[in-house]
């Protein structure tokens, strides 16, 4: 479709749809039809006419359609399903219309106008009101712009103790002015009934005669910009007045406690606020050990599993590399032997020679010579992955070591990247930047589970496919380790926290809130520190910071 035909179509305030009458897909669609419906305009391209047209009536008009009955429609009611499922009445008109060899349907529609709704609408909204009225715990006295009483609610006039027989007597002016004769502010309540036109709210206090008080509060009724009347509502206050006295003798009797209070609470106060933070702070260094204590047992825990695993997978890939190495020698003794027999094929007899032959091709001799070295060359590659594998568990495994050593951090990345890579091979791309960094003296069991956690955190924070970038670089005293995601990145709000243990931004059950604060406190361990950086919707960098090795030091490390 031209750029020009889609403009049109885009700015036609007309429901169009484009059918193909073959397999009743909507072929085109226009905007004033996906606003309606509540579908971007390219998922209505592609689904099913019956998927929008609900009716029965139009349910049956398509399966004729389907069988090749095509009928034109003029101004016909139906009903289109919106995509929040809510039913919307339009009228429709459909065209049948012939393009490249193809039998296409133009649908026309517009919403129905149904004045039945309305009134409906109006009766329910009037029930509402009606309802709202009796249920408010005020009077409520509705008058016109003629002073006339348009409504009112029970509680009015049980309020003011008017009788049944003034009430239906409908008499206007004698029940206003019952009601303005019971109040000793009669004046000032005649004067509100007859200003029913003035534009401004008002609030007064009232004072019956048998020693209630009532506020009154008014507002203007608009029509428009027309006032039509004024709605009165009356209030008993006199509890209320009663309990403010009563509360405002009560609050001068407490100030003049708390005055006497508040110095010896003062002195008190200062002595507790000094003692609770400390009792804090204790609190607080206590949790971070017991927790580190936790996550390093939980650690050594799986250490030791991976020690165990590597330890049971390694004896029988032992023998199946040594059954495997003499299993191709045998093979190539055989294969040596097969072809000293077919240059001995020459001299046997024909029976002979005919027989076997015939089982050659029977068992496809050429195809089996050339699959079994690659069967061998295969399975040996497989074990020589298994064999790394079971090191790099071996290496991550380390969980007795007390002493610092010397380690290439970036052999420790590779070695902890393969151990994480099933979390992460579906999520991202992994992409390494190698800055070629010298061995340091470090625990490096305990960085590994440092890189473990950044870069399991970053597959955790990429939603669908994306990349993770891991670089390595050094200047004249630090070295570095940079883990970088493009992942959904993390509120400034958060950056301050995120170190803090048990503080964490994934669902409930998902995190501990432990990985960050532990790596924090292992890389300070080092005398190093963490940066972080982020990007709402572009992603996170976490930067390891160590100490660089003196240069005498890093110069006699073996390599």
């Amino acid at each position: 479709m031209s750029d020009l035909a889609r403009l049109m179509l885009d700015h036609s305030t007309e429901m169009l749809l484009l059918v193909n009458s073959a397999t009743l897909q909507i072929e085109v669609a226009n905007a004033a039809v996906a606003t309606a419906l509540g579908y971007p305009v390219e998922q209505l391209q592609g689904m099913a006419i019956t998927e929008v047209e609900s009716a029965l009536q139009d349910v049956f008009y398509w399966e004729d359609v389907r069988a090749g009955q095509y009928q034109e429609i003029q101004g016909q009611e139906g009903q289109y399903c919106r995509a929040d499922g809510e039913l919307m009445t339009v009228t429709k008109s459909i065209r049948v219309l012939a393009h490249q060899g193809a039998t296409l349907l133009l649908v026309q529609a517009a919403p129905t106008h149904n004045e039945r709704k309305a009134e409906d609408a109006l009766a329910h909204t009037l029930s509402q009101l009606r309802a709202t009225l009796e249920s408010t715990g005020n009077g409520i006295l509705v008058v016109d712009w003629q002073g006339r009483i348009d409504s009112m609610n029970r509680l009015f006039g049980k309020m003011w103790e008017i009788s049944d027989e003034l009430l239906n007597s409908h008499d206007d002016a004698r029940i206003l002015g019952f009601v303005a004769g019971r109040v000793s502010e009669s004046e000032l309540l005649q004067a509100r009934l007859g200003a029913i036109v003035d534009k401004g709210e008002t609030a007064d206090l009232l004072h019956h005669q048998d020693g209630r008080v009532f506020e009154v509060k008014s507002l203007p009724q608009y029509l428009g910009e027309q006032i039509i009347g004024r709605v009165f509502g009356f209030q008993d206050i006199t509890q209320r007045t009663l309990d403010e006295a009563a509360l405002r003798e009560s609050r001068d009797l407490l100030e003049q406690r708390v005055l006497k209070r508040t110095a010896d609470l003062n002195t008190a106060n200062a002595a507790l606020v000094e003692e609770r933070e400390h009792l804090s702070a204790l609190i607080q260094r206590l949790e971070e050990a017991q927790n580190q204590l936790l996550q390093s047992e939980r650690m050594a825990s799986i250490g030791q599993l991976a020690a165990g695993v590597a330890h049971e997978i390694n004896n029988p890939v032992g023998f199946v590399n040594s059954n495997l190495g003499s299993l191709r020698r045998y093979v190539t003794d055989m294969l040596r032997l097969l072809a000293a027999y077919e240059q001995a094929e020459g001299t046997l007899l024909p029976d002979t020679l005919q027989e076997i032959r015939r089982i050659k091709k029977e068992v496809d001799v050429e195809f089996l010579r050339e699959d079994v070295v690659s069967l061998l060359v295969e399975s040996l590659d497989g074990l020589k992955r298994v064999t790394r594998i079971v090191q790099d568990l071996k290496d991550f495994s380390h969980v007795d070591e007390t002493e610092r050593q010397w380690a290439n951090l970036e052999e420790g990345l590779e070695s902890t990247l393969r151990v994480v890579w099933n979390e992460i091979k579906f999520k991202a791309e992994v992409v390494k930047e190698f800055g070629g960094i010298p061995p340091i003296e470090c625990f490096p069991f305990q960085l590994n589970q440092v890189f473990m956690n950044l870069l399991v955190n970053a597959s955790h924070a990429i939603e669908g496919h994306g990349k993770i970038t891991i670089r390595t670089g050094q200047d004249d005293s630090q070295l570095w380790v940079e883990v970088q995601d493009t992942g959904k990145g993390i509120k400034p709000e958060n950056l301050q926290r995120i170190f803090e243990p048990f503080f964490t931004t994934k669902p409930v059950g998902q995190g501990t809130g432990l990985g960050l604060s532990l790596s924090y406190g292992i890389v300070k361990k080092h005398e190093g520190h963490i940066d972080v950086t982020s990007e709402l919707g572009q992603g996170t960098t976490f930067r390891v910071v160590l100490p660089k090795p003196s240069g005498a030091a890093s110069a006699s490390t073996p390599n």
